[in-house]
């Protein structure tokens, strides 16, 4: 038998054995009577049990010993509340809307498979669930056009590396500076950010921790020694903020800014920006004055400059005279003629035959293969009835485990030599036809309850939760702390620090329970709805029609009675929103391929504008898989479809003058008027 099954079949029974006795054993009764170990030499298997603990407590199977007083012999035990997966108190409607929301991110989701196992022993013993009729009309797309196998296989490693406290070198290109360099970093953990990942942990070059995004991370990742462990993550080390704050915070804080936000903006800056600053004046006219601190206030001038004079900086004076400085720049490069461009660089020349071929993006993390045995042996000897007889059909196994018939019929056979010792085995099974067959031996009764989520699968779940959560909570119509508390129970005794798990707010769960209610009821909604583009609140009258996740945003896609015609809305911009008791019928509406957020779904005909980017934003520009062409200097050149120019000026003033719209005429006479009116009221206001 190969090595790792050997090393799969040796710990599932190790696991059997301890379970199957109603004492402590010593390292002695083990070697006698768990099949794999009796044939080693003293040293061998010392290391070989050593090995095997430490492997199963890295799996969430914690082995517990203390020393006899009598003897001075380590004894060990495992006890099945340790093991098993206790009865959570989902409710159905719960446990429908897990199996339903989740599903939606197969596919896309890094840690697709491990989901796939979390799921299957959350479900144990239900019914399949249904999907909810308001998720019939549900999309989630996170996965960006910079997402590919390559990404994928890094994950895989990365995981390995945060898993085993393993230190890690690679080498990496760095935007800003535009250059790469060799990093030796201690991984914490993995982050999806606005539909990237990212690593963060221990830079040691810097001495600080830093975030690594995954698609600059170039050649190949390599452990920097061939010890089990490296390094700790710190106790006070929090994942979740990596995923909340906002880019002006990367890094450490240098400064706090004080910010004039324009009463119809001050509601979605309090909302959206809570975990990043606070209020600290409230004026009459219903603008606010928003203290936040900043790690780098570059990010924090293309910000204020993107809410197109929602937002002006009141202090200190590096972010107002950013501000300032960077308007001033804008104006004139979009003053008089457009500039003349360097000429192209020729496109690469790749034979056809080397050209790399498109693939399918895969799932990066993988099964663990012992979970997801685990598992199986519950699924198979829960079928078994009170003669210890049972059979599941195969189809259904390998949808559920994600197997093709090869991997099932391997995974069932290792089942079967999983042991107690002294002949006694868990289960016999075999794949016969299109059904499993199984007999269940009196002891494998212990493995009928599915044990407890593993480290990975606990991840996953955490993860998951992260991206579809308050969804979960809508559907569910419970509270999402509820929800995760309830799942906490299941994940055993070691916790997951280093997962980030971010909490929605309350006015978002809210907007998606009452948006799911409509939808499911096809009810007319009444929203209070802010345009950024035209810095107004206006109520809105919508037939809801389909839910879409791009990315880190929620959208609304809706026929809106106001524009007699199709629009989406951006979850978190929706005031408030009553669902009325009106219903709507069913329309004659094409949304085939439609993505929410796009030229093709905002208020105009889209048209084309021309982009300079120079070569310090060029890169980002490129890196984005966005259609631009690179120019001899290092600037690029991009065509941009805009339906309306209000989108268009805000992405151009949060670059910073370092994007210049080259055509069409008009437009860069709307920008540069728009860039002086602004540089106007930021020079007029006093620095605080």
């Amino acid at each position: 038998m190969h090595l790792e099954k050997e090393k799969l079949v040796r710990q599932l029974s190790l696991v059997a054995y301890l379970m199957s006795m109603n004492r402590a054993v010593t390292a002695r009764d083990v070697r006698e009577c768990v099949e794999g170990y009796s044939h080693m030499g003293d040293d061998a298997y010392a290391r070989r049990f050593y090995a095997d603990r430490s492997e199963l407590d890295s799996l969430g199977v914690p082995l517990r010993s203390n020393r006899d007083d009598d003897t001075g012999e380590e004894l060990y035990t495992l006890s099945a509340r340790q093991y098993l997966l206790p009865n959570l108190d989902l409710t159905d409607r719960e446990v429908t809307a897990l199996y339903s929301c989740l599903s939606l991110l197969d596919g896309q989701f890094a840690y697709a498979e491990p989901l796939r196992l979390a799921l299957q022993n959350l479900t144990l013993g239900r019914e399949n669930p249904m999907t909810d009729p308001a998720l019939a009309s549900t999309e989630v797309k996170l996965t960006g056009a910079d997402y590919s196998p390559e990404i994928a296989a890094r994950i895989a490693k990365l995981e390995t590396a945060i898993t085993k406290r393993r230190t890690i070198t690679f080498n990496y290109f760095t935007m800003g500076r535009g250059e790469d360099s060799d990093r030796v970093v201690d991984p914490y953990t993995l982050v999806w950010n606005g539909g990237q990942w990212y690593l963060v942990g221990w830079s040691h070059e810097r001495e600080a921790v830093r975030q690594f995004r995954l698609s600059r991370i170039q050649g190949e990742i390599k452990f920097t020694s061939r010890r089990e462990r490296d390094f700790e993550v710190p106790s006070d080390f929090n994942a979740t903020e990596f995923r909340t704050r906002p880019t002006w915070q990367f890094g450490d804080p240098v400064g706090e800014a004080d910010l004039w936000v324009d009463p119809s903006a001050a509601w979605w800056v309090e909302r959206s920006f809570e975990h990043a600053g606070e209020v600290v004046e409230r004026h009459e006219d219903g603008a606010v004055t928003f203290r936040t601190p900043y790690a780098a206030p570059s990010w924090l001038v293309g910000w204020i400059l993107g809410m197109n004079g929602l937002v002006r900086p009141i202090g200190p004076s590096e972010v107002v005279d950013g501000v300032a400085s960077a308007l001033r720049a804008i104006e004139e490069q979009h003053a008089g003629d457009a500039p003349v461009l360097p000429n192209p660089l020729p496109p690469l020349d790749i034979p056809e035959a080397a050209a790399p071929r498109r693939r399918k993006p895969v799932a990066p993390v993988g099964a663990e293969q012992f979970a997801l045995l685990q598992a199986l042996m519950s699924d198979l000897l829960a079928s078994c009835g009170p003669k210890g007889e049972g059979e599941v059909p195969a189809a259904e196994l390998m949808e559920n485990y994600g197997l093709d018939e090869a991997a099932l019929r391997e995974a069932v056979d290792l089942l079967t030599l999983v042991n107690f010792g002294a002949g006694a085995y868990a289960m016999y099974a075999e794949l016969d036809g299109d059904v499993v067959r199984v007999d269940a031996w009196p002891d494998g009764e212990v493995f009928r309850r599915p044990a407890r989520l593993s480290p990975m699968e606990a991840k996953a779940l955490l993860l998951a939760l992260d991206l579809v959560g308050p969804l979960v909570a809508a559907t569910a119509q419970s509270d999402l702390d509820s929800v995760r508390a309830k799942l906490t129970e299941g994940f055993g005794g070691y916790g997951s620090p280093t997962v980030p798990a971010t909490a929605p707010t309350r006015s978002e769960q809210h907007v998606l329970t009452e948006l799911t209610t409509a939808m499911r009821e096809q009810r007319v909604l009444r929203i209070e709805y802010y345009s950024q583009g035209r810095g107004e609140l206006a109520e809105r009258d919508v037939e809801p029609l389909r839910l879409q996740r791009l990315k880190q945003h929620w959208y609304a896609v809706a026929w809106c009675r106001k524009a007699d015609d199709l629009r989406s809305f951006r979850l978190d911009r929706i005031k408030s929103l009553e669902v009325l008791e009106e219903t709507f019928a069913e329309r004659d509406v094409d949304l085939a391929g439609y993505e929410a957020d796009t030229p093709r779904t905002l208020e105009d005909s889209p048209r084309v504008a021309s982009v300079w980017f120079a070569p310090s934003a060029a890169g980002y520009v490129l890196e984005n898989g966005t259609d631009a062409t690179r120019l001899v200097d290092g600037s690029a050149l991009q065509r941009v479809a805009t339906a309306g120019d209000t989108w268009l000026v805000e992405e151009i003033l949060k670059y910073r003058g370092q994007a210049t719209v080259t055509s069409p005429a008009a437009l860069r006479e709307r920008i540069a008027a728009r860039a002086g009116e602004l540089r106007e009221l930021v020079e007029r206001v006093p620095v605080a």
